[in-house]
């Protein structure tokens, strides 16, 4: 009989231990490093579920690191290879699956902060995150950005202090914008959409041309170029509309009337399988 009661409450336990053992488990951290150099650096984040932020800053702080994750699923990393001249910092899988630790991405955050004058190759693969990135002011030398479903906002509020190589954009499901691409100070950018909206503005102080090739799955694509630019876009389209007003076609490429006498050009590059390109140029 006392067997058989205890039994009973052990099984009455057993829901509840196993829902609190799944519920988030959640902490907070704040990782930082000093800034001993200025050696160019490969600064890797990844990052499956929650907010991002990122931006610059002039503190003597190699990287300045602020999580809150849920220790259940995840664990901080912050690994320095001083050989290397590297840095991955963000949150890895602590046994969980990748779909477990989406679950609960409106309350995971990272805010990360990067130097200012320091040459930076940078990294960022991101999961399902509303994130914003201010890379404005930054001694950028290329940029990789990879994100799944996700909200997120690039900005160059401030002109790159170094020649960018390439900017290289990959978003999946997504709503994605790109403010002032050109302070990005970059020689060429790619982008890939999956489904979803991508908005790409081009002001900012441009010092030199810019090529950019830009491939939508099905969605939406939106170019605003400044007057001071002058446009060439090839379009290849096959379920899609083009709106291109105020656009002149010479062969195979549409143009801006200033293409000839701008004094910077962008050149795009643009293809959507299923979608929209609109393309807004800036009264003078």
């Amino acid at each position: 009989m006392r067997m058989r009661r205890w039994l009973a409450a052990l099984a009455g336990l057993l829901p509840l231990s196993v829902g609190a053992q799944s519920a988030p488990l959640w902490r907070s951290v704040d990782i930082a490093r000093q800034l001993r150099d200025t050696q160019p650096m490969r600064v890797r984040v990844q990052y499956r579920a929650g907010r991002v932020d990122v931006r610059p800053t002039s503190e003597p702080l190699l990287y300045s690191m602020h999580l809150r994750y849920d220790e259940r699923r995840a664990v901080p990393l912050h690994h320095y290879d001083a050989e290397q001249h590297s840095v991955a910092l963000g949150l890895e899988s602590g046994g969980q699956s990748t779909h477990a630790m989406s679950g609960n991405r409106e309350a995971g955050e990272l805010r990360l902060t990067l130097p200012m004058n320091v040459p930076l190759e940078l990294d960022l693969d991101l999961g399902g995150t509303q994130s914003t990135f201010d890379l404005g002011d930054m001694s950028l030398q290329s940029v990789r950005l990879e994100c799944g479903a996700t909200d997120a906002t690039l900005l160059f509020s401030r002109p790159n202090r170094r020649r960018m190589r390439d900017l290289d954009i990959n978003v999946g499901a997504a709503a994605f914008s790109a403010v002032h691409l050109g302070n990005a100070n970059a020689d060429q950018m790619r982008i890939r959409g999956g489904v979803g909206s991508v908005d790409l503005d081009f002001s900012g102080v441009w010092t030199h041309d810019l090529a950019v090739n830009a491939r939508l799955l099905m969605g939406s694509l939106t170019l605003r170029v400044p007057a001071d630019v002058g446009l060439r876009l090839e379009v290849q389209r096959f379920v899609t509309g083009f709106d291109h007003p105020g656009l002149e076609k010479r062969g195979d490429a549409w143009y801006t009337p200033n293409y000839d006498s701008a004094p910077h050009k962008l050149q795009i590059h643009a293809e959507a399988a299923i979608g929209q390109i609109e393309v807004v140029t800036a009264s003078r």
